[in-house]
């Protein structure tokens, strides 16, 4: 079978680079946890809906991402963007606990659908046009993008939300339908899965033994770059609690949030410098000392300079992504990258759903402070120990 033409195929990569924006077109999240206020629903079960979400993108994360190499990375980008909006349209609709538990299951099946897959068909996109090694500044340009687009809708948000807390919710759910629109048009690219002997596609469960057993640095390497994700997804809710501790106007949430996504995405596209400038190994260990003292820092704040802490994180995040997916993307080969990037994304969602619903009671039950600190303590500990096995093992 011949593959597909090369200017079609290369049409996917300003499709992928408009559906990250749309897929981070975030606007309900500045003020989000004062939606959930508005409905009955406190900062220990916003986090217990956030968990909702992760235990549901656990059940399907990896036997999603072997069927995205099986059946076609665009069949799960389409596949689950549809499941999205449907998720969507019950927030929209809805006005209680059960109905946003509702609509993060299905966010988190979309999600377990789409994760990995939009990461390998932009991979595998590259590798078909010879340009596999651009990858990691299509990544940081991709996290540039979520960035941006997250600091605009923000604003346009948290502006709206003033008028009416469920108005956002409409926009981003018209941005999931383009998004699904979009999908529908990707090409797959199939020269490098067609060049593999499908009768020797490895099963979901040997894959899984294959980095656990037999690759241990791409082991500690997923598990470092879990903890990174859990602490820069945790702190998105966490900060929302604090900016209402400090009593932040709704509009100065949005502004904030704008500012925060605006630092990442140049701190993602500057990621390389980083790593060029202290190598890889030593760029991952900073980073992991620079979040963890930010959020023990935090903790001891309770004034407006402590936004400048969660906005250090959300550098943190900007450059850890390019430069930990680029390392997950060199050592596992095309027929098994979306398993082994859903491999990655699962245990990210497994340590949030562990982890996130003991700070969100310490939070409520105790303080915000608190839950801060163990935090910070957490992240240190285990991203430190992560680092060390990696290093060792590599």
């Amino acid at each position: 079978m011949t593959s597909k033409p090369v200017d079609l195929i290369g049409s996917n990569i300003w499709k992928l680079s408009i559906l990250r924006g749309l897929a981070f077109a975030w606007f309900p999240i500045p003020t989000i946890i004062l939606f959930y206020q508005s409905h009955g629903v406190g900062l220990e079960q916003a986090v217990l809906l956030k968990t909702i979400l992760s235990l549901s993108i656990l059940l399907l994360e990896v036997p999603s991402g072997y069927v995205a190499d099986r059946l076609g990375r665009r069949f799960c980008l389409v596949v689950g963007s549809a499941i999205w909006l449907c998720g969507w349209l019950f927030y929209c609709t809805g006005n209680s606990f059960s109905l946003f538990a509702i609509a993060e299951i299905l966010s988190g099946i979309a999600v377990s659908l789409i994760s990995g897959a939009d990461t390998a068909i932009a991979y595998e996109t590259l590798l078909q046009l010879n340009k596999a090694s651009v990858y990691r500044a299509f990544e940081g340009r991709l996290i540039a993008i979520a960035g941006i687009t997250e600091a605009v809708c923000g604003l346009i948000g948290a502006a709206i939300a003033e008028v009416n807390l469920v108005y956002p919710f409409y926009l981003q759910t018209i941005c999931l339908a383009l998004y699904l629109s979009i999908s529908c048009k990707l090409i797959e690219p199939k020269c490098q899965i067609e060049k593999a002997d499908r009768q020797h596609f490895l099963s979901s469960k040997a894959i899984i033994a294959n980095v656990f057993a037999n690759q241990p640095n791409l082991l500690w390497l997923i598990l470092l770059s879990s903890t990174f994700s859990t602490a820069t997804f945790l702190i998105v809710w966490l900060s929302q609690g604090y900016f209402q501790l400090i009593d932040l106007p709704i509009t100065a949430m949005g502004w904030t949030w704008g500012i925060f996504h605006l630092l990442m995405s140049l701190a993602s596209i500057n990621a390389r410098c980083l790593e060029n400038r202290l190598g890889t190994k030593k760029a991952l260990l900073v980073l992991i000392i620079l979040l963890s003292v930010a959020y023990l820092l935090l903790s001891s704040i309770n004034n407006l300079s402590g936004i400048f802490f969660i906005a250090l994180i959300y550098i943190v995040r900007g450059v850890r992504s390019p430069l930990t997916l680029n390392l997950i993307n060199q050592r596992v080969p095309s027929s098994i990258r979306a398993t082994v990037l859903s491999l990655s994304s699962f245990s990210f969602h497994l340590g949030f759903a562990i982890f996130a619903p003991i700070i969100g009671a310490i939070s409520s039950r105790y303080s915000l402070s608190l839950g801060l600190f163990v935090s910070g303590c957490y992240f240190l500990i285990v991203g430190c120990w992560c680092w060390y096995r990696y290093h060792v093992k590599s």
